[in-house]
């Protein structure tokens, strides 16, 4: 069972942060407020006064019994200040007060009681060493939070059924099913919910929650730069349901049907824009057995041709019992992973599957005639972190154990200040390839040194074939101590707000050792007119 610790907490910022004072947590989202506090010895009653107000309501609006230190309030307006007052009191007579202001935001936030829960529940081994949690739901809430989830199923396929489309765009689509416990999600579909069979003429209702929203354009969830996610989640079918299919998966986003079209395509209007070989649709789990599949080769009539590529795993109970799945998402691999063990990879730096924007992720039940669910205890999505306006992963050697996710023949030694640091024998070399903005200018620093000849080059990689084109490259005689270099360049166009997939390449072309420090990728901010 999880358990909420309620200490003084440190508070972490995503985008915005929980509110917190002595003894008082407060969290705010465009949906609820949630208060908690600390429990007081010999309390036989708490009062929970909330108001826009600073004045103090006349009646509390909550009054609960002395077990219970923690109340939510929905109905609440977005982008809004209440005012929190919490009262403990022994035989009617007050013991203690707490005070505090919450606004109601509709960005994400870093819950500090959800990161305690990955200290009480690490992810499985599949969680890369180095990489950290940047965005969660461990839906140990009473109802789902808004900030990161839409209620609502609808999918770049959805698009082109007239129906469904109108329903989105109308804001009609059904209502799915979700219970919380306070522990975890069960996502369901029954002979009562939702209303309705989703697309006329299917045999599928659907409980799905996604972190874009068509109908409005707003995503909650930037991944654009790829990551692990890893999710925890139990399965099951009552009775004989048809179209039976649970699934967490990512889906190309909105507003139209630019990112199922390839290049070169046009269809009513919208014209293609992904290349042809690169995933619109990543199914990470889906139906019963957990097929894994990358949706992507479509014709220039529109119409979907098969899968870019899919696998089942075998051996693995994947109904009535606790699963958890992975997905490492990075700018030229995608690699698969149950209970921690890798199953499939897809590393073809001639093939590269892996799209270079964000995707809407999804969590779903579906089925009719019965009943399907889907209970989540967690999901979680985690980046290497980047520091100080640096973009590049694991800059310092510092972070990962190992050189990951630079790849090559380097070895890990002494650092510049100690730390560690690669060396690079004659021939040897690291690379790394990272997401940048498109059409940037930035400068590479590094430090290096040695009797060798360091070879620094930067290249654009093409989506989908990876070829690459020199934009920058340097050559240095090695020094006897470290020594500080500079490389800047551009990165080279992309499709509006997509990612430039870059390389970043250090050879030693010398017949001595070299040693190399310290990298980083900063954009080169504009000089000041």
């Amino acid at each position: 069972m999880k358990r909420y610790l309620l200490a003084l907490l440190v508070i972490f910022s995503f985008g915005a942060t929980a509110q917190s004072t002595t003894g008082l947590d407060l969290l705010g989202t465009r949906s609820w407020v949630r208060v908690s506090w600390q429990p007081v010895a010999g309390a036989t009653q708490y009062r929970v006064y909330l108001s826009t107000g600073e004045q103090k309501p006349q009646s509390p609006s909550r009054v609960l019994t002395p077990e219970v230190t923690r109340a939510y309030f929905t109905g609440v307006q977005p982008e809004t200040t209440y005012h929190i007052r919490v009262e403990a009191l022994a035989a009617g007579k007050l013991r203690k007060a707490w005070t505090g202001t919450v606004k109601t935001r509709k960005d994400a936030v870093r819950d500090p009681y959800e990161q305690q829960e990955v200290e009480r529940q690490p992810g499985s081994a599949a969680v890369p060493q180095g990489m950290q949690v940047v965005w969660q739901d461990e839906f140990n809430d009473e109802s789902l939070n808004l900030n990161k989830w839409v209620p609502e199923y609808f999918s770049t396929l959805n698009y082109l059924n007239e129906t469904n489309r109108k329903e989105m765009l109308e804001g009609r689509l059904p209502e799915p099913g979700l219970k919380f416990n306070g522990n975890t999600l069960t996502i369901f579909v029954n002979d009562s919910v939702p209303k309705r069979i989703y697309m006329p003429g299917g045999n599928q209702k659907i409980s799905s929650i996604q972190t874009y929203n068509w109908r409005t354009g707003e995503n909650l969830l930037d991944n654009s730069r790829g990551g692990y996610f890893e999710v925890k989640v139990k399965r099951s079918r009552r009775g004989q349901p048809k179209g039976v299919n649970t699934a967490f998966w990512f889906d190309s986003p909105g507003p139209d049907l630019r990112y199922y079209l390839q290049e070169g395509t046009e269809l009513n209007g919208t014209r293609g824009i992904r290349p042809a070989g690169q995933v619109f649709e990543i199914d990470v789990f889906e139906y019963i057995t957990a097929q894994f599949v990358l949706h992507g080769h479509v014709n220039g009539k529109g119409e979907f041709q098969r899968n870019l590529n899919t696998h089942i795993a075998e051996g693995f109970q994947h109904e009535d019992t606790w699963v958890t799945h992975g997905i490492l998402w990075s700018p030229t691999a995608v690699k698969h992973f149950i209970n921690g063990q890798l199953i499939k990879e897809y590393t073809d730096k001639h093939q590269i599957y892996s799209p270079n924007h964000f995707m809407n992720m999804f969590l779903g039940s579906y089925g009719s005639g019965g009943e399907v669910s889907m209970e989540v205890d967690y999901i979680r999505y985690y980046q290497w972190p980047l520091r100080d306006g640096n973009e590049l992963p694991n800059p310092g050697f510092e972070d990962s154990g190992s050189l990951a996710p630079w790849e090559g023949d380097g070895t890990l030694s002494a650092g510049k200040t100690g730390s560690y640091g690669v060396s690079l024998l004659p021939g040897q070399g690291i690379e790394q390839y990272i997401y940048l903005d498109n059409d940037t200018p930035y400068s590479l620093e590094y430090w290096s040194k040695g009797a060798g000849e360091l070879e620094v080059t930067v290249e654009n990689v093409e989506m989908v074939s990876g070829k690459l084109t020199a934009i920058a490259s340097r050559k240095e005689k090695g020094k006897k101590n470290f020594g500080r270099a500079s490389l800047d360049f551009r990165s080279g166009k992309e499709y509006g707000d997509h990612k430039k997939t870059v390389r970043v390449s250090v050879t030693n072309r010398g017949t001595s050792e070299m040693n190399v420090d310290d990298f980083s990728i900063k954009k080169v901010k504009k000089p000041v007119k």
